[in-house]
């Protein structure tokens, strides 16, 4: 073979080709020959060999198994034929009929489309199909080794003439898509809608649906798409997976946020945009927060920050996380720091989280965060003016814009406040009206703060006050009641 024709090209292949017919090959048979010249000397697995044999495109090979199938409209599309070829590693597994189909195409046995690797992965009705198949499973006999020199000659030659000559129809590829504007426009409008209703909707049912978005999402990229299209998939991922380890995380699944959170970074890593790495870290930074990974909370949080992108609104969320991960480790010179910075930019007129009412969260959950990291580091007087002004702007949202779980953290952690401030009534006067009420079922962080101030309370500072006893059995009883 020439050194210019790499192993399996189109040049390599026109070479094999003027060996084979120098060597007395019949036309007829000479596509076998390659095909079985492929699969062995360059290791490309059967399904690809046989139509690089045929010298078919994807996109040509479709739509000759349209015109077997009798229905030029059936479907089969190239992008179709690309993922069975990537099967088993990935991909989609081929059915016995394709297989059928599209040996008729390449025109061989369907036995022959499949390999060792494949017949492993084959389920027990398909394998017993093909042993209950006369038909041969290999077909052709195997060529010499090496060609005389005359034909070489003569292989080069071609072979000059061969490259580039596939350059325009590779690059035609590249108009080729599997998904649409309105597709993609679908996928973002389910998720600006779901990343809505998460305040108002259970969490399972967010989650299965988010679920849906991100395995549609990843089943297009097993296809072929223009560049730009690619992107916006990829960021689809990144953020459907980023939403779903949030979600996860409130309903105390950590391990499986973790995971989901690791699948969203490499979306964001493919997709290179800093938007999404900031989607990304957040919610990493908040899992890890309630997971108990405080210092790790604060250093993702700070990272975010370092892929400038969005502007205030996306900031103030990763300042308040970095403030609220140190102050898990009562760090206050790094909290104080991380408050006065979300403080100078801090804008009250944003209230409703912006076009991202996900991750750019609304002012009443700013003001909770940053009164529950003062809370931590003994700043009770300003923690309890951040709690106060958390609970008047929840109460200016509208009913489909409020969080609920924000009502029980907000009088959980003001309660808290008045403890510090020794004032065990006005901690009673906060949450006596939520116990009333009935908690219901809320996410694990509210269940994890129910109980922390139930610890509180039956410190050594409140465990004679018979009130703080009381008090006391009342959250347990509520953070027993209360996993969602």
């Amino acid at each position: 073979m020439s050194r210019q024709a790499k192993p399996g090209s189109k040049p390599y292949r026109a070479q094999l080709r003027e060996r084979l017919t120098a060597l007395g090959f019949p036309e007829e048979a000479i596509p076998a020959q390659v095909a079985k010249n492929l699969i062995v000397e360059c290791r490309i697995p059967p399904r690809t060999a046989w139509r690089l044999a045929s010298e078919l495109s994807l996109d040509v090979a479709a739509h000759q198994y349209n015109a077997v199938t009798g229905d030029p409209r059936a479907g089969m599309r190239g992008t179709r034929i690309w993922e069975y070829e990537q099967w088993p590693d990935r991909g989609v597994r081929p059915t016995v009929a394709a297989l059928r189909v599209l040996a008729q195409v390449y025109g061989t046995s369907w036995k022959c489309l499949l390999g060792l690797h494949d017949l492993e992965q084959l389920p027990a009705k398909d394998l017993a199909e093909y042993h209950a198949d006369l038909q041969p499973a290999m077909a052709g006999a195997p060529g010499p080794a090496a060609p005389p020199a005359r034909t070489l000659a003569r292989a080069e030659t071609r072979a000059d003439e061969e490259i580039g000559a596939g350059a325009l129809d590779d690059a035609i590829l590249l108009t080729k898509t599997n998904v649409d504007d309105v597709q993609l426009d679908d996928l973002w409008s389910d998720l600006d809608f779901l990343g809505g209703a998460y305040t108002r909707t259970a969490p399972d049912s967010i989650l299965g649906q988010l679920a849906v978005i991100e395995e549609r999402t990843a089943s297009l990229l097993k296809g072929r798409q223009r560049p730009k299209q690619t992107q916006d998939l990829l960021l689809v991922g990144a953020k459907s997976s980023a939403m779903m380890a949030w979600i996860a995380g409130d309903l105390g699944r950590y391990r499986r946020s973790r995971e989901l959170n690791s699948a969203a970074w490499l979306y964001t890593q493919y997709a290179d945009d800093f938007l999404a790495r900031r989607w990304v870290r957040t919610s990493q930074a908040r899992v890890a927060f309630w997971a108990g990974n405080g210092i790790e909370s604060a250093k993702l949080a700070a990272d975010g920050l370092n892929y400038h992108a969005g502007g205030r609104l996306t900031d103030a969320p990763l300042i308040l996380a970095e403030a609220r991960g140190w102050s898990s480790v009562q760090a206050e010179r790094q909290v104080l720091d991380a408050i006065a910075r979300w403080t100078a930019i801090e804008d009250p007129d944003i209230g409703a989280g912006g076009e991202d009412s996900f991750f750019n969260i609304t002012k009443d959950r700013r003001h909770y965060m940053a009164g529950n990291s003062l809370l931590s580091v003994g700043q009770a007087s300003a923690a309890l003016r951040e709690f106060t002004t958390a609970r008047e702007a929840f109460e200016k949202l509208s009913l489909e814009n409020r969080w609920e779980a924000m009502d029980p953290m907000i009088r959980i952690d003001t309660g808290r406040a008045h403890l510090r401030l020794d004032d065990l009534d006005g901690a009673a006067a906060q949450v006596e009206p939520l116990l009333d009420a009935g908690v219901g079922k809320q996410p694990d962080m509210v269940r994890a703060m129910l109980k922390l101030m139930a610890t509180e309370l039956s410190g050594p500072r409140w465990r004679s006050a018979t009130t703080a006893r009381n008090l006391a059995e009342a959250l347990l009883n509520a953070h027993a009641s209360a996993r969602p």
